[in-house]
Parts: structure tokens; sequence; C-alpha cells
């Protein structure tokens, strides 16, 4: 039997799923208590973890970075730095040339022509030069381990590397869905699901050089009352808020296909919240979502907690790619027991697995109805907090932390 949310597992055929710990909680302090705990004799490993946004843009590759970096940075196997490509708590400020400023100033023209190539132009000009920026930290400090989710960033940093003789290995996290041919250079590869990593073998690259361990995510629920969180997002308590947690393109995360679905909903209480960072294509999607939506539509860059607020006070949660490699984004989307509405690919199977929505939403008008019956038949609670329970059991901080320090151990040795 079907749900109302598409979700394809009935009662009866639900999994139980395991005692599991609150997904607010971080592993900083546990660190320091570990059976797995160093002595005082032990090395511990030099990690530096990479991101050459982290600063200036605030969407998944960046946060993931920096939610990394604040778990593991107390584990006492690991010394951890954070270099970032702008001003950013507890991280060392590596000089370079921001996509975004380049954007704005010597390449706007350029970009009235082609916005896509100028963007791809300003993005490896960014990678380049923080990679020039960050060799003297490399050459002082020393590190073992080099972590990036950015391979342009990556490729570049191995070539300094064997140009100067230096001796660290650099590891890509493939959250991109880079193609085993760009990857394989890289000393280890961090594959997000399983998807990617079979792509990686059958390539040929060695299954010792390659490990699947996803990301996790957090979730914390505002203090305030709902009905509070909702006015501060403009939401009436009879409005039906659909969030979207993404950059706004069109070419991957399918924007303008959403703000075309739910514009069929003519429904004035019908509202989107757009959370994410602009893209070449966002001045394109405002202009469409001003037409079509007028001011049902708030386009939001907030920080974590923001983005935890906005999916407190929001009714469903919706990722409109087609193809996905992994999505944090879903994963706090069902920490927090909002419906989601997903078009099924390799990202969103491996996150909500028996639980995954059945929607095609490559079809015009699928999206539209399935919000349509989340809104007058929403799933009931139990099972939004079933589904919880079972993401949380998965992408639980306390699993993956240790498996991601064990790795950087296992690769420096």
């Amino acid at each position: 039997m079907q749900s109302e949310m598409g979700l394809s597992a009935s009662p009866k055929s639900r999994k139980s799923v395991p005692t599991v710990m609150d997904s607010t909680n971080t592993l900083s302090d546990r660190f320091l208590t570990s059976a797995n705990a160093v002595t005082a004799a032990d090395s511990p490993v030099r990690l530096a973890m990479v991101s050459c946004g982290l600063g200036h843009v605030n969407r998944g590759f960046e946060v993931s970075t920096a939610r990394w970096y604040s778990a593991l940075k107390n584990d006492p196997r690991l010394d951890v730095r954070l270099f970032a490509g702008g001003p950013f708590p507890d991280s060392t400020l590596v000089p370079n040339l921001p996509r975004d400023f380049l954007l704005r100033w010597p390449l706007f023209i350029a970009s009235l022509f082609n916005k896509r190539r100028v963007w791809e132009f300003a993005y490896g000009s960014e990678m380049v030069t923080f990679a020039i920026g960050l060799l003297p930290h490399i050459i002082s400090w020393k590190p073992d381990v080099v972590w990036t989710k950015e391979a342009p960033f990556g490729h570049v940093l191995i070539f300094f590397r064997d140009l100067l003789k230096l001796k660290f290995k650099v590891v890509i996290a493939n959250g991109g869905g880079f193609k085993p041919n760009t990857i394989k250079r890289f000393d280890f590869v961090q594959h997000l699901q399983p998807t990617s990593y079979e792509s990686a073998l059958s390539f040929g690259i060695a299954k010792e050089k390659m490990q699947v361990l996803p990301h996790f995510a957090r979730y914390k629920q505002p203090d305030k009352a709902r009905n509070i969180v909702r006015k501060e997002f403009g939401l009436a308590d009879d409005d039906f808020a659909v969030i979207i947690v993404s950059a706004w393109n069109c070419y991957h995360k399918r924007i303008d296909y959403v703000i075309n679905e739910v514009a069929q909903i003519e429904d004035q209480r019908v509202k989107l919240i757009m959370c994410g960072h602009p893209e070449p294509d966002t001045a394109f999607l405002k202009e469409l979502g001003k037409k079509l939506l007028g001011d049902r539509i708030q386009w939001l860059t907030l920080p974590a907690e923001g983005v935890h607020s906005a999916l407190y006070a929001a009714d469903v949660y919706v990722i409109a790619s087609v193809d996905e490699v992994f999505g944090a984004a879903t994963i706090e989307a069902a920490l927090a027991e909002k419906p989601i509405v997903c078009h099924p690919n390799a990202g969103t199977k491996y996150i909500l697995e028996e639980y995954v929505s059945d929607a095609d939403l490559t079809v015009a008008g699928a999206l539209a109805e399935r919000l349509k019956q989340v809104r007058i038949t929403p799933p009931p609670k139990e099972l939004l907090k079933e589904i919880k329970e079972a993401v949380n059991s998965k992408f639980s901080e306390q699993v993956l932390c240790a498996k991601f320090a064990d790795a950087v151990v296992d690769l420096k040795n």
C-alpha cells in the first residue's frame, strides 16, 4: 500500500530500527575520552581540511567541510586544521581570488554573454589561486593528509606536490559526482554512496584506495514555538510552505521546474522558501519566480541554524534533482520529520531506502500533484518519526566520524 507522501513501505513491511543517539549531539567532547584515544607518546596525524569557498559561500560543499572539522578537531588521533577562502571561525584564511569577486567586477561584462562558462572560469581561478596561497602553509606545517571536496583544487595541489617533491596524501570526497577519470590521480577517494564506488571500481581504481563513507548531518530544532518561527518567515497559520535547500540553478537542482510546478497550484497560501546560494542561473530564476509566484516565493541564504529554522517552519521538503550523488539537506529534512518529495535516484535511494518517494519528477505536473496530496493528507507523524530514526541510525555522527578518523590514520600508515 502506498502512503500519502509516496513512500513505498507499508506499516507491516517497515523494518525496526535500533535505538540511536540524539542527532543534535556532537562529538567534540566525546573524542577526549574515546576508547581509541592515543597516548601522549603517539604523534597525531596532521590533517588539513580545505574548502576554497568557505567564508564566502554557504552551501553543501562548504557546510559539510566545516561540519566535519567541528566534529573531528578534538579527536586525539588527529591534528586537524581548517583552511578557508574567506573569513570563517576557527579557520586559517588562505589568500585567493573568490569566484563571486571575479563575477561581480572583472568578469561581469563577459558573464552577460555566457554565464555558465564565465562562472566555470571564475571557479577555476579560485581553485588555482587558493592552491598557490595554501602552499606556504603546506611547506611550513607539513600535513600528512589534505582533504577536499573540490577536484580542480585537488589536481592543482597534486601538481605542486609532485613538482616540489612534497610528501602528503590528497583525499577527494566525491560529493560532486566526479567521473572515475577525474578522481583517479587522488591518493584516496571518499565516496558518499555505493553507486559512485562501484563505478570507480569498474573503471579500475583499486578498492584499497577507496571507501564508502557518507557525510553526517545535524539538525537542531529551534527552542521557539513553531508558530512563532513561521511568523519570522512571513508564514500565516494556514499557509502551506514548500522548502528547497540547494544551490539555485537549473541544470542540476532544477529550480525552474519547482517554480513552474508550485505555480500550477493556484492558491495564494502555497508558499515557496528557497534556501541556498546564487549561481549563474539565479537571475533568470528570480525573474521567473517573481513572474509566476509574485510574493509567494522568498530567496534566503542562511547559516546552518537558519536553515534548521526554515525546515522547522516549512510543511514539506522538495529536492527535484534527477541525478543526486548524496544530499545532506535531505538527511536534515528527515531529521526534522518533514515529508520529503524527491525523484528516486542514487542519492535519495541511498538515504531514504524503502521510504524514498516514487514521484517521477521528470514529468510535468508530477510535483504539483504530489504537493497537493501531501497538503490534503499529510503522512502520519509516526511514519515521519520512523524515517527520522532510520536515517539517523545510518548517518549518525558518532559512527561516521570514527570511521573517518580510522581512514585518515590508515592512510598515513
